[in-house]
């Protein structure tokens, strides 16, 4: 039995890497907070479909659901028990997601579980096969895969896309723009409206491949609602990576999915505004944000790239500050 124990302690290691994999690959970035809630919901729904196989071959139940008797009508009582009682359970993990929207009704988002549960089960199912087979080429070629984390705002994809293209045309570096295959295009579709319903906010059904020749190799940008996946060669990703993080600005896409947080970006964001209009800011304010910031439970990506946000607008202002001196300056010795 401990060994039992052991090797199913492996598989749901395993399947539930997969399933995160298989969201950074369909879907783009999951809420830090969240990631291992998902999965672990996609894992629950993989064992249902199993519990489902189950009532028609009981056999399979000492595989399948541990210490069941050797008796047919007590497997499928126990299989049809677990068939209503797992997408139950997602629904209720469903309502403890830390980005979810609090104004929903926690008993229409626990039943929600059944329609969760059939979709997730049914794409980790595919996810299992297709997944090792999209990674093969990229292990093979030692690739490295890096998100840049975004939250695209609604209505905002294609200027998102196109901001990618022209900062990498900035650099010299050439690019296209092309479709996701079918199948690629499907498990998106239904891994965006789980997770839609999930957070209960509407995510841009987009999803486009950006190929972009860097020297001799090439690396593939995959521009999602919620997150920016670059996958090639280390130095290439790590290149690319860097120049999206310091030039794309955060004016059609957010850094993080808390709404509260959002909130603060969106301050952020007027004070930037009002600087560049000409008019003063109050320090005070965006020491404010800053003291909230330090009070949110942010993974560590997300809080650096508000960091980020607000350290240049400090850099933005003082600079600001300095030209405005030394206009007043001339203007004394004129």
């Amino acid at each position: 039995m401990p060994y039992f124990r052991i090797i199913l302690t492996g598989i749901a290691k395993l399947l539930s890497k997969v399933f995160s994999m298989a969201t950074l690959t369909f879907f783009g970035r999951i809420p830090s907070q969240d990631d291992s809630k998902v999965s672990f919901m996609g894992l629950l729904s993989l064992y249902w479909i199993y519990i489902l196989v189950t009532t028609v071959f009981p056999d399979l139940a000492e595989t399948f659901i541990p210490l069941m008797p050797d008796d047919d009508t007590i497997v499928r009582i126990a299989s049809i028990v677990l068939i209503l009682l797992i997408p139950l359970i997602n629904g209720y993990i469903s309502t403890r997601m830390e980005n979810r929207d609090p104004d929903c009704s926690k008993i229409k988002q626990t039943l929600m579980g059944y329609p969760y549960t059939l979709i997730l089960g049914g794409m980790s199912m595919i996810l299992l096969i297709l997944i090792p087979l999209i990674k093969l080429p990229n292990i093979l070629q030692m690739h490295s895969q890096q998100q840049f984390a975004i939250m695209i705002r609604k209505g905002k994809y294609d200027d998102v896309l196109k901001e990618v293209e022209e900062t990498l045309k900035k650099h010299q570096i050439k690019t296209y723009v092309h479709d996701p295959k079918k199948l690629v295009w499907f498990n998106f579709i239904m891994l965006s409206y789980v997770l839609e319903h999930i957070f209960n906010f509407k995510i841009a059904k987009k999803m486009k491949y950006i190929t972009a020749q860097l020297g001799d190799n090439e690396v593939e940008i995959t521009v999602h609602a919620t997150d920016i996946s670059i996958v090639g060669p280390r130095q290439e990703v790590c290149e690319v990576k860097h120049i999206l993080s310091e030039e794309m600005r955060p004016v059609d896409f957010y850094f993080t999915w808390d709404h509260g947080l959002q909130k603060l970006e969106d301050q952020i964001q007027e004070m930037r505004h009002e600087l560049e209009n000409g008019s003063d800011i109050t320090m005070d304010k965006l020491e404010e944000i800053t003291e909230e910031l330090r009070k949110s439970s942010l993974g560590n990506e997300d809080w650096n790239a508000m960091r980020r946000q607000i350290y240049k607008l400090e850099c933005d202002y003082y600079k600001w500050k300095y030209e405005e001196c030394n206009e007043g300056e001339r203007g004394e010795n004129e």
